[in-house]
């Protein structure tokens, strides 16, 4: 979470004083943030139809949503950071500015096995390379 909110408030997306692209962030430019829920947006197909099953279930995501609009707010100008209601319909307008659509996305959570998880793998490879060698023989 706390990568997506510096990454938002930091990427260089909008042009600068001398039309030069990609030069200047939203915090530079003073500008507000509208941060709506859209989780039904992560979605895979499954035939013809979405599938969901890699959003955040829903027991998990308000509260997930409120913490990210929360940092944002902590991150900059509490006042500039906008949000919508949590899980209601609503209707955005909003119009485009380009032929570019960015997509952000946290890297993913990769936990290094501890020394001990290690030493068991190595330890049950072992065994397993022990029976099949007796099985051979």
């Amino acid at each position: 979470m706390e990568y997506m909110a510096r990454k938002l408030l930091s990427i260089k997306i909008f042009d600068d004083e001398h039309k030069k692209k990609w030069k200047k962030t939203l915090i530079d430019n003073d500008f507000e943030v509208l941060c709506v829920s859209q989780f039904t947006l992560y979605n895979t197909w499954k035939g013809n139809k979405p599938d969901f099953h890699l959003a955040m279930p829903s027991e998990h995501s308000k509260e997930f949503y409120e913490n990210f609009i929360e940092m944002l707010r902590s991150k900059y100008k509490p006042e500039k950071v906008k949000d919508g209601i949590f899980g209601a319909y609503m209707q955005v307008d909003l119009q485009n500015d380009g032929p570019v659509t960015l997509e952000l996305e946290s890297p993913a959570k990769t936990e290094k096995p501890s020394k001990k998880d290690q030493s068991a793998h190595v330890n049950k490879t072992t065994e397993e390379a022990g029976d099949i060698l007796e099985r051979q023989s």
